[in-house]
């Protein structure tokens, strides 16, 4: 096959949707920019796109309308794959070496969606814990390959523009509602946060709660209103899409990113907060090891559950993490109390996150695999 160097990458996915699989497309087109490569971009979103001044800048000028016959790197899930292979064309699918880069937040992988990732040349992981799982389910090979974790903003936005005060200790954390809440915990988060506040009445704390997609689940968001209200002047939620720049920025502005997460693939949030300096407090099960450890971030104690009925697809018979809400407010008291520790712990992260998980480094690595298999 001709090598990438003539052929080219091609990117497949959803770089202009404010999700986690978008971003996923963005940072890979991104690392493999930073080492000298420019990708083709092939949007496969069924919906229209809404505008994004950063984001159109960026990369409607890299949009194409087929797959090119290099690398074609598919950034998106196995319940997408086959609806995916179908719009790009079989025969278009056939000519190029085909690489599937999925998410996945459980121990296992469904078996239906395997058959489909079979139908690639190869599978990248973001994580250990995705690449176990699908090692166990397909028969192609399967390679850790880390996300990489870019975080370019277009403007830096203090908290005044989120009507966060100026001077109060703030924990961030974000879910979306119409994607499995449960996976993502926010009612531990507020737990955590309010067993910290009812012990600290004088501290001044804060606690933001970032959502999207509440319409869809109003009795969840209802309850979560009402116990933000609760708290009075120390908590706000902030609803619906933010674009990218802000999304950024709100983690930028925080003291500390909580994540009570059940699993995770790869834990973006956690891994941007560390790479902006800013502690990461989270579940220690899952895919966010791979970045968390001791030295770089604080881990909170679980215990493994099963997963709930319709908590999650293909859930039967697994199990996740149910982490201490008492174990994350002592953490984040911890970091309240001592803050040159927290801001040591932030530098130590930052520093990690550089090495291993910037742009450079992981088009570095995605590079060396293509060279491996001979396609770069």
């Amino acid at each position: 096959m001709t090598p990438v160097s003539e052929t080219g990458i091609t990117i497949v996915g959803y770089p202009f949707q404010p999700t986690g699989m978008a971003e996923h497309a963005r940072s890979t087109f991104r690392a493999f920019q930073a080492v000298g490569v420019t990708p083709r971009l092939l949007d496969v979103a069924d919906a229209n796109r809404d505008f994004d001044a950063d984001l159109e800048r960026d990369f409607a000028p890299h949009l194409v309308s087929t797959l090119g016959e290099g690398v074609n790197l598919f950034g998106v899930n196995g319940d997408e794959a086959e609806r995916v292979i179908d719009k790009v064309g079989q025969a278009a699918f056939s000519r190029g070496y085909n690489i599937a880069y999925p998410a996945w937040e459980l121990a296992r992988y469904p078996e239906a969606w395997a058959k489909v990732l079979n139908r690639f040349d190869e599978i990248w992981a973001p994580s250990a814990f995705v690449r176990q799982a699908l090692q166990d389910a397909v028969s192609k090979p399967v390679h850790r390959m880390p996300l990489p974790v870019d975080l370019r903003l277009s403007s830096f936005l203090g908290r005044r523009y989120f009507g966060i005060p100026e001077e109060a200790f703030v924990a961030v954390f974000f879910f979306d509602f119409a994607s499995f809440a449960d996976r993502k915990n926010p009612d531990a988060v507020l737990e955590a946060f309010e067993r910290l506040a009812a012990r600290r009445p004088d501290a001044d704390l804060h606690c933001v709660i970032k959502s999207r997609g509440g319409h869809e689940a109003q009795a969840a968001q209802v309850a979560l209103e009402d116990r933000l209200a609760a708290l009075g002047p120390r908590a706000q939620a902030i609803y619906g899409d933010l674009s990218d720049n802000e999304i950024k920025n709100l983690v930028r502005v925080a003291d500390v990113f909580v994540s009570l997460h059940r699993s995770e693939g790869f834990g973006r949030g956690m891994a941007e907060a560390m790479a902006m300096g800013r502690p990461a407090i989270a579940t220690g099960y899952s895919g966010n090891l791979d970045f968390m450890s001791p030295g770089t971030g604080l881990l909170v104690d679980y215990e493994l559950i099963p997963v709930e009925p319709g908590a999650y697809p293909h859930g039967e018979g697994q199990v996740w993490a149910d982490a201490s809400p008492e174990h994350a407010s002592r953490l984040m008291e911890q970091l309240l109390d001592h803050p040159a520790e927290a801001r040591a712990l932030g530098a130590r992260a930052k520093a990690f996150m550089a090495e291993h998980y910037s742009t450079e480094a992981l088009g570095r690595r995605y590079l060396a695999r293509l060279e491996a298999i001979g396609q770069a």
